[in-house]
């Protein structure tokens, strides 16, 4: 599964976040993480919702 961020600028941002959660995600270019473990639709759901408070203008787009 991929995370597309709309600023590459968060890309270090949302990893440590990521990471704070429990995932591993990988940089796979700026503004683009891979997530290498299967994650439930509604646990990233959640994740991305509190992603969203703290980072309002960092639109992240998944792709499966």
């Amino acid at each position: 599964m991929q995370l597309q961020l709309s600023d590459p600028a968060y890309t270090e941002r949302l990893a440590a976040f990521l990471e704070s959660v429990s995932q591993a995600p990988i940089v796979a270019a700026p503004g683009l993480l891979q997530l290498t473990e299967d994650v439930a639709d509604a646990e990233l759901t959640i994740y991305l919702r509190v992603w969203h408070v703290l980072y309002p203008d960092a639109v992240v787009t998944v792709r499966r």
